[in-house]
């Protein structure tokens, strides 16, 4: 059954007394997991449209949940790899050091990096073993890849400066491992092909996994990988589908008198699974502002579909928003401070 979704991140945001920049912060993590939601959503039942002439509901709550849990391993990877490239530094400290080859700059690593506050949490991180465990991902980067990427955290500026800081503090510490995955992870194409051929979901996720790094830094011991995306995105994600499948056929009466002036056959199929879910947003997500709606599923289309997919939804959304507010059929909640 199609149900309501409490928006409670606008609740959040107008509740609390929090600085700006934290609340920016805070609301830019939460609409980027509504905005990702929204779109393993649409290629749920895209992606399942292409491999079957009919699918059910369940089947898609499922692999909804699958598109999910690969967020969570995408995320664990990107950790694991910032880890293993900090402890492949140490270990070339240690190895120079056992062979009596080790200089100032040796000397100084292991002493630095066995203390740095974030590999020392992440180590003692359970649920970070656990998904790594949970994922089978000990083997997605081999010896040689991990060396190269040494290379580049060795030659790297803030590196040495770390590495030579005479009193370290937290801050110095996230600035290194800052670096380590910017240098690695966020700016290196050979990860990204790495990670693509392991994820299909790492260009839906880009974002998300930037902002699951900067998480993890800061509650490296504490993080809970398990818990990426909150129960109220959950059940929203699940909720949109039972209202693609619930509602199908009223919305598709809702639509297909705005096509009138277009061939049928030819309006893509993520538009179409596009409008279905807005208008599903109109309609049964009160908590969730028209406005909101609409600029979502205009720049999704945009981004995912055909070189005319923004115009065409935003005309037909604009359409059926008139027509639905001409005869009282939508109703939105308004929260006030």
């Amino acid at each position: 059954m199609c149900k309501n979704v409490n928006n409670v991140e606008l609740t959040i945001f107008l509740n609390n007394d929090l600085t700006f920049a934290v609340l920016k912060k805070r609301l830019l993590f939460y609409m980027i997991t509504r905005r990702n939601i929204r779109i393993n959503v649409f290629q749920t039942i895209y992606e399942l449209a292409q491999q079957q002439s009919e699918f059910s509901k369940a089947e898609a709550q499922k692999y909804f949940l699958q598109k999910l849990d690969s967020t969570e391993a995408l995320l664990a990877a990107a950790t694991q790899l910032v880890y293993s490239v900090s402890n492949y530094v140490l270990i070339y400290a240690n190895q120079r050091a056992s062979r009596r080859l080790a200089n100032t700059d040796d000397k100084n690593v292991i002493t630095k990096l066995t203390q740095n506050q974030i590999l020392l949490g992440l180590k003692r991180n359970e649920k970070f073993t656990d998904v790594l465990k949970k994922h089978k991902l000990s083997n997605i980067f081999d010896d040689s890849f991990i060396k190269k990427l040494f290379l580049l955290v060795f030659d790297n500026p803030i590196y040495r400066a770390y590495i030579h800081q005479p009193e370290l503090s937290l801050a110095h510490d996230r600035k290194v491992m800052d670096m380590i995955a910017e240098v690695c992870i966020f700016n290196n194409d050979d990860t990204t092909n790495v990670l693509t051929e392991h994820f299909m979901n790492l260009y839906n996720d880009d974002e998300l996994i930037k902002i699951g790094i900067e998480r993890v830094f800061t509650n490296p011991a504490t993080y809970n990988f398990s818990k990426l995306i909150s129960q109220d995105k959950l059940q929203y994600g699940e909720d949109l589908i039972n209202c693609y499948f619930d509602k199908k056929d009223i919305l598709f009466q809702l639509i297909e008198p705005k096509l009138i002036n277009w061939d049928a056959e030819r309006v893509a199929i993520i538009d179409t699974i596009l409008l279905h879910l807005a208008i599903s947003e109109m309609l049964y997500f009160p908590s969730i502002p028209l406005k909101v709606t609409i600029n979502e599923y205009i720049d999704i289309a945009k981004e995912y579909s055909t070189p005319q997919s923004g115009q065409f939804v935003n005309g037909l959304l604009d359409n059926v928003r008139k027509d639905l507010e001409k005869e009282n059929k939508i109703f939105k909640q308004e929260f006030k401070k």
